[in-house]
């Protein structure tokens, strides 16, 4: 009964909503912009076997940041690549695993707070390091095939719990190279 009711006010539902409202136009009268492909039986400068390949590299990194208390990485890197920008990797990571496993303001003292907080600004310029040898990695490896203009990025989102002092953290990290060579460059926000 419950779903037959339920059934029923989804029917209705979407048929009110649009009276008396413009009906988008056509998609033939949207202009579009065709979209860029590589020439017949060109290959794209990377491989899917090479983005993941890269992919996993820089878990294990981010991963092994911190030594005895390394980073902790929310879920699996992504990257890919853009033609006519370059290749892109992302990634979100916790500076410090929260003591003891516990994400809940309750159970740390003020002492244990200031200590886990020293611990995560000391990981930044650890974090910052594994970045630029990533982007490194990335640039060195023969099974990349970047255009002159492409850039090589590698950014970190920073995860912080609401009972984290963010004070002096960043909340994100990102560094860049442009693949013909040049400086890295690396922007904290």
């Amino acid at each position: 009964m419950k779903l037959a009711i339920f059934l029923t006010a989804l029917a209705i539902v979407p048929a009110s909503a649009q009276l008396g409202m413009k009906q988008a136009p056509p998609p033939a009268a949207v202009a579009a912009k065709p979209a860029a492909t590589l020439p017949a039986g060109d290959k794209p400068p990377m491989a899917f076997q090479t983005i993941d390949a890269l992919e996993k590299e820089m878990d294990t990194r981010l991963a092994a940041t911190g030594g005895a208390e390394p980073c902790n990485v929310w879920g699996a890197s992504r990257g890919v690549y853009v033609n006519g920008i370059g290749t892109v990797f992302t990634a979100v990571v916790e500076l410090v695993t929260t003591p003891g496993g516990m994400s809940a303001l309750s159970g740390f003292s003020a002492d244990q707070k200031a200590k886990y907080h020293k611990s995560m600004l000391a990981h930044v310029p650890l974090l910052e390091q594994t970045m630029r040898d990533m982007v490194l990695s990335v640039a060195a490896s023969p099974a990349v095939r970047l255009a002159d203009t492409d850039q090589i990025v590698v950014s970190v989102r920073l995860f912080y719990r609401p009972w984290e002092d963010m004070t002096g953290l960043p909340g994100q990290i990102v560094v860049r190279l442009d693949h013909r060579g040049g400086a890295l460059k690396m922007e904290v926000q």
